[in-house]
């Protein structure tokens, strides 16, 4: 993966370094910390990889022309940003399983996160109206998702959710004195992320059916078979969709789409763009297994058989 490998040492090193500063937090919260970071390191099996958080910086470095030690250190504070809001995240998602200490953790890393940008952007308003921006994107996404239909109202809304991702647009466009890329690369970025909320909805619309949370999926499922609003889908219902009328290709369609729209900024940034493909790829390949997966059940379950067991 050309979007990865690249940068997979300059990584080991962001995260290397984010460690080393959260060694530093008081003892309370020192292992809770670097515990949580394990948890998403980009370079481990078996980790969440949030992987448009950390590359961001390294992705724009080619296009502003800035040194790898400035995109580290951006790609270390989006670490502690992606960290922070998912913190924040949990708490109102489950707010009866929050853990001791979870907001007080969170505060302090959202300390180190606007500790590092503040080191290169203490006396610049642009730039913190930026931040402002990003952060009133995400609350708004936050606070009105339950009641809204982002998909079919408004899709750039589930990107939000991440917008925070988008400050080291700002930051990097900043330094390089190329604040006119800012708003293209912003709508791109927007972009990626709305097809990578897609592909998370496939793949959590069980577990956020169960904890009735927002999810594409389950809206595709419910307005296609016409479901009154006052209740969602049941499972079976959902898997039937999936499995019989191709309700996956909704997504990947969409994905499709948002892609043809990342030709305009292929050179610019060429690395956002080979990670979408990435993303549209996975979808596109899970809706042609399933669609495969009938086609064998269709023609006989020794067919199937056959093909599941030899």
């Amino acid at each position: 993966m050309k979007w990865l490998t690249p940068y997979e040492q300059e990584l080991s090193l962001a995260f290397a370094e984010a460690e080393s500063i959260l060694r530093d937090l008081p003892e309370p919260f020192r292992k809770p910390a670097l515990d949580y970071l394990d948890k998403f390191h980009a370079l481990k099996d078996n980790r969440s990889k949030n992987y448009i958080c950390y590359l961001v910086p390294f992705w724009l470095q080619p296009l502003a022309g800035i040194d790898t030690e400035i995109s580290r250190r951006f790609a270390v504070a989006n670490i502690f940003g992606m960290m922070y809001y998912h913190l924040i995240d949990a708490c109102m998602d489950e707010p009866d399983k929050l853990m001791p200490g979870q907001l007080p953790l969170a505060e302090l890393i959202h300390l180190e996160f606007v500790k590092l940008y503040s080191s290169c952007f203490s006396g610049n308003p642009l730039f913190w109206s930026y931040y402002k921006k990003y952060v009133n994107q995400w609350a708004e996404a936050v606070s009105s998702e339950t009641g809204s239909d982002f998909y079919h109202e408004n899709p750039v809304r589930m990107g939000h959710k991440a917008a925070q991702v988008k400050l080291a647009i700002a930051g990097i466009m900043s330094i390089a004195d190329r604040e006119a890329e800012i708003p293209r690369l912003e709508q791109a970025v927007d972009t990626v992320l709305v097809t990578l909320q897609l592909l998370d909805d496939w793949q959590d619309w069980e577990k956020d059916l169960a904890e009735g949370s927002y999810n594409s999926l389950v809206s595709i499922v419910q307005t296609d078979l016409q479901i009154p609003g006052e209740r969602r889908p049941e499972p079976e219902e959902i898997r039937q969709a999936i499995t019989i009328h191709g309700t996956l290709n909704h997504l990947s369609e969409h994905a499709r789409r948002n892609h043809e729209e990342l030709v305009a900024i292929r050179d610019l940034a060429p690395d956002l763009y080979e990670f979408h493909d990435f993303l549209r790829s996975n979808l596109e390949e899970g809706a042609r297994e399933i669609e495969a997966k009938v086609s064998l059940l269709q023609g006989g379950g020794l067919g199937y058989w056959l093909s599941k067991n030899i």
